[in-house]
């Protein structure tokens, strides 16, 4: 789960705004220290994928605002503002950020990786989740919005999709 701040203007302030093209980013083999091992995702700012930080040799959630998009000077801030409020927060129930920079052109912002399925997913095959699992979900996903609450911190796109569970049940 990513975020960003709450917004001060009367217009929050959406990091979904923009539509990217799949095909914007052209997948790279390598950004800056991270070796790039498969794409997991796209998104309104871009992809993420599942990376290598070679220093440490973990593997990462790698999100990457593509080259065009990163000569945006509004995108640029607002995507370094989603990096700078969720690395703030420190939940059991949101993805930790680990780093964000620019590297070959392109800004990143390298997270936790969850190991696991997202919810909208899970439902497509599995069909309805359980009553007793789907309180379970939302009690966690609950707790996860109130921690970035109390650090005035909005997410804004909560849906299925964004919401990864992973192998061990946690949201």
């Amino acid at each position: 789960m990513t975020s960003q701040p709450a917004p001060k203007s009367s217009r929050p302030i959406d990091l979904d705004d923009e539509v990217v093209d799949s095909n914007d980013v052209g997948d790279p083999k390598k950004i800056g220290k991270y070796e790039i091992l498969r794409k997991l995702g796209q998104g309104g700012m871009g992809a993420v994928y599942l990376a290598r930080d070679a220093a440490l040799r973990r593997e990462v959630a790698l999100k990457v605002l593509p080259k065009d998009k990163a000569e945006n000077p509004i995108l640029v801030r607002r995507f370094q503002a989603e990096a700078q409020a969720a690395a703030k927060l420190r939940h059991d129930n949101i993805v930790a950020v680990f780093d964000s920079d620019t590297a070959d052109g392109f800004c990143y912002i390298a997270m936790e990786f969850v190991d696991g399925k997202d919810l909208h997913e899970m439902v497509s095959r599995r069909g309805p989740i359980p009553v007793r699992r789907s309180i379970e979900i939302i009690k966690q996903v609950a707790m996860a919005l109130q921690h970035a609450y109390e650090h005035q911190i909005v997410h804004r796109d909560i849906k299925p999709s964004n919401l990864l569970i992973r192998r061990d049940g946690v949201v």
